[in-house]
């Protein structure tokens, strides 16, 4: 078995080997945890009243960056918003700003018809709800029967059980729902992945799940999610493709296998203005292997005290031309 120091020492060289002269910043960063941010159910809960009894109970709160998102500056001294009745009730909903990014780049409008391909435990498709106002016009997939279900109860809890949830293999969901090919407007793609970007060395045993060989072996895996989301996704749609993870193998590498793979797809560029945001061009060339230069419309997000590490990329299935 894998010592914890060789393991520490051999996440540490990835990131050196990932990021380079930037990789000091992130090591230095992911030393100390982030601050708990979060969302208020304003569908069931007044906005005003909750961050006032939140204050009232010691809780140190300001606006977040992102449409409807809240930072708990007191999770540093134990007050978690997690703890809390809010979050029970459903008044509240923990989700980290990365994640809320993803769906902010997505850009879901109330018409548009959108599909969250791998959706427990619901966080960004609830987000997406929100936003939208239209829970009616969203699909979210997730195969696993515990973290289903564990979805349906989180959407419920925020009032967004209209939204039609499936419990499916995404890879093989068009064999079951022909329909659905070329029927979204949006699709988003935040794949499982090796999560390296939600590490923090301030927890106990940080590196506990984390498999130096995963990022190779789940690759095949992302690959064949994206595909699916591909097929789903109406020309001139878009398809948001995303993880919590440093790996190019299940980052740059997936959007580059997928640009040779379906010509039609071609990267837009990522430019988010959020404060206290800070992010790097997705890479265009990774150990001597040179890869698509549009690649670098991606970003990948550094963490810091507000934001993990994450890597986003939106892409859009372009029109047939007429002839």
């Amino acid at each position: 078995m894998e010592s914890d120091q060789l393991k520490h020492d051999t996440f540490v060289n990835k990131v050196k080997d990932v990021f380079g002269p930037q990789a000091k910043s992130v090591l230095d960063a992911i030393s100390h945890p982030r601050h708990e941010s979060f969302r208020i159910n304003s569908s069931g809960f007044s906005v005003e009243e909750v961050t006032g009894s939140l204050r009232e109970f010691g809780f140190e709160i300001k606006e977040g960056p992102l449409p409807g998102s809240y930072i708990n500056l007191s999770s540093h001294k134990g007050l978690r918003i997690s703890s809390t009745d809010f979050f029970k009730n459903g008044a509240v909903y923990v989700q980290g700003l990365s994640s809320m990014l993803d769906v902010v780049v997505l850009d879901p409008k109330p018409g548009d018809k959108i599909m969250d391909l791998c959706a427990s435990p619901g966080s960004k498709t609830s987000y997406i709800a929100s936003l939208t106002g239209a829970p009616k016009n969203i699909y979210a997939v997730e195969n696993n029967s515990v973290r289903f279900y564990s979805m349906k109860k989180n959407l419920a809890s925020q009032g967004y059980d209209g939204v039609a949830t499936i419990r499916s293999n995404a890879v093989s969901l068009l064999n079951r729902y022909p329909g659905f090919r070329e029927a979204f407007d949006k699709v988003l793609v935040d794949v499982p992945c090796s999560n390296e970007g939600n590490i923090r060395f301030s927890v106990p045993e940080p590196l506990k799940f984390w498999n130096p060989r995963l990022s190779k072996k789940i690759s095949m895996l992302q690959k064949k999610i994206l595909a699916s989301g591909y097929n789903m996704l109406k020309q001139g749609g878009f398809m948001v493709y995303s993880t919590c993870t440093y790996s190019p193998d299940e980052n740059e590498a997936v959007i580059n296998w997928a640009l040779k793979k379906f010509p039609d797809l071609a990267p837009v560029e990522i430019k988010p203005k959020v404060r206290g945001l800070s992010y790097i061009p997705g890479f265009t060339d990774y150990k001597e292997e040179k890869l698509d230069p549009r690649i670098s419309s991606a970003v990948r997000i550094l963490p810091n005290d507000y934001f993990d590490g994450f890597f986003i990329s939106l892409l859009q299935r372009r029109p047939a031309r007429v002839l």
